[in-house]
C-alpha cells in the first residue's frame, strides 16, 4: 500500500502546482450577462408572431440572420402588437396593448423603443388606448417618418384616426382624423396615405406639432372594393405604389401628387392563367424592390375568396414594362414574402402550417433574387409568424 501511495504522489503534486497551489478551483462569479448583437445587417429579418395563436397575450418578434439562418433573439410585446425599425436601425419599435388582468381589466397602450443591440426596452410612450389591433399585424398599423422623428400609430375604435408620437421626447402629440380611411403608408417627410373603404385614398400632410396641415381625398376611387378588393399593403417603388387585387389586377397609384392619383390598371395573369385559377394569396403576398423596379407576388391556384391561401410560386414583375420577368417555384408553400433592399438582395418566404395538411412547424425560406436559386431555410420557428420586415 505504501508503494502504491509513492507512485501516485508525484501526480497529485503536479496537479497542485498547475492549479496555482490549491486543489479547489474558485467557482466563476454568479450572475446573468446580456449578449449584445452587432449592427443590424442587410439580410437580417424580423418576424411578427401575434398573440392569440400560440399564446394568450404575448406577441413575439423574432430576429433572424438570413445569411447564417440563426435565430439571434426575440422580443416579447403585448396583445396583437406590431413592430417597425427606426431609420438608423438603432431601435426596434413595438406598439403594444396591455390589460391589468392579462386578457381583461384596464387597458394601457404604449409604444416601446427597444435597443436593437441588447433587445431590451430603452423607453416607452403611453398613447391613447385605441390603437388598431388586427391580424396580420401589417406595416400600416405602425410607421416611422423618414427622419425617424415621429411614429404614426393607426387607431380603430371603430372610428379611424392616427396618433402622432414624438420619438425623441417620448410624447404623444395628438391625433389626426382619417374618417373612413385607415393605415399609415408613408409617402413623404411629413405625409402619409390612408386606404379608404370606398376604394379611394386619403393624402395627409402634418407638421412638427403633430397636427394635420392638409387632408385631401382622391377625386374618385381607384378600385372597386365590392367587385375586386385589393390587398392593403402595396409594393412601393419610388413615388409609385402598386396595389394588387384578389383577382390579380395591378392598380398603380402616383404618390408624387396631392392627393394621390390612381393610374390605369393592368393584369398579373393572362387569360389562360386566369382560367387555370392563378391568383395572388397569403397574409403578406406582395414585396417590392425599388432599385430594380420589381415586385414579387405569391401566387396559387384557387377559386373565389382564396386570397389568404399560401402561394406555391413567386411571380416577379417589372412595374415599368408591366410584364412578368421571372417565376420561382417554392419548395414549400409560403404565406408571406419579403425582399431585402441592398445591392445583393435576398427573397425570404415565410411558410406556415397548411390548414388540413400534415402538422409542421413554421419555416423561413431564402432565395437569391438574381438567379431564383433556393439558398436554404430555418425551420422549427417559434410561434406563428404572420408578418416579415427588415432594414
Amino acid at each position: 500500500m505504501l508503494r502504491g501511495l509513492r507512485s501516485v504522489l508525484p501526480v497529485y503534486v503536479a496537479i497542485f502546482l498547475l492549479t496555482g497551489g490549491t486543489l479547489a478551483q474558485t467557482p466563476p462569479p454568479e450572475g446573468v450577462k446580456v449578449r449584445e448583437l452587432g449592427p443590424i445587417q442587410p439580410h437580417w429579418v424580423f418576424l411578427i408572431s401575434p398573440a392569440g395563436l400560440d399564446s394568450e397575450e404575448a406577441t413575439k418578434v423574432e430576429v433572424i440572420d438570413g445569411d447564417s439562418f440563426q435565430l439571434l433573439g426575440m422580443l416579447t410585446g403585448g396583445l396583437l402588437a406590431t413592430s417597425t425599425l427606426s431609420p438608423d436601425h438603432k431601435f426596434i419599435y413595438l406598439a403594444d396593448t396591455f390589460y391589468s388582468r392579462g386578457s381583461r381589466g384596464d387597458r394601457t397602450d404604449v409604444v416601446t423603443a427597444y435597443d436593437a443591440r441588447r433587445l431590451a426596452p430603452a423607453h416607452e410612450t403611453v398613447i391613447p388606448p385605441k390603437r388598431q389591433q388586427h391580424i396580420p399585424p401589417d406595416s400600416s398599423a405602425l410607421a416611422v417618418t423618414p427622419d425617424g422623428r415621429f411614429l404614426l400609430v393607426a387607431n380603430l375604435t371603430p372610428a379611424t384616426s392616427m396618433t402622432v408620437v414624438d420619438v425623441a421626447n417620448h410624447k404623444a402629440l395628438g391625433e389626426i382624423e382619417t374618417s373612413g380611411c385607415t393605415g399609415a403608408l408613408i409617402s413623404g417627410p411629413r405625409r402619409f396615405e390612408s386606404l379608404c373603404g370606398d376604394g379611394a385614398m386619403l393624402t395627409v400632410d402634418f407638421d412638427d406639432s403633430g397636427k394635420a396641415t392638409a387632408s385631401k381625398r382622391m377625386a374618385a376611387p381607384f378600385f372597386d372594393p365590392e367587385k375586386d378588393p385589393v390587398f392593403s399593403i402595396p409594393a412601393v417603388l419610388g413615388k409609385s405604389a402598386f396595389f394588387i387585387s384578389y383577382h390579380g389586377a395591378v392598380h398603380p397609384v402616383d404618390w408624387s401628387v396631392e392627393p394621390a392619383k390612381g393610374g390605369e390598371p393592368w393584369s398579373l395573369v393572362t387569360d389562360a392563367e386566369r382560367k387555370a385559377g392563378w391568383r395572388p394569396g397569403g397574409y403578406q403576398p406582395l414585396a417590392g424592390y425599388a432599385p430594380g423596379n420589381l415586385f414579387y407576388v405569391l401566387m396559387h391556384r384557387g377559386g373565389e375568396w382564396t386570397h389568404k391561401q399560401s402561394g406555391i410560386e413567386v411571380w416577379v414583375f417589372n412595374a415599368e414594362q408591366k410584364r412578368r420577368v421571372d417565376k420561382i417555384v417554392l419548395p414549400r408553400p409560403g404565406s408571406g414574402v419579403y425582399v431585402t433592399r441592398d445591392r445583393d438582395p435576398r427573397m425570404f418566404v415565410v411558410s406556415l402550417p397548411e390548414l388540413g395538411g400534415m402538422p409542421s412547424a413554421p419555416m423561413l425560406q431564402s432565395f437569391s433574387t438574381a438567379s431564383g436559386r433556393y439558398l436554404g431555410a430555418l425551420d422549427q420557428l417559434p410561434g406563428f409568424p404572420m408578418w416579415i420586415f427588415g432594414p
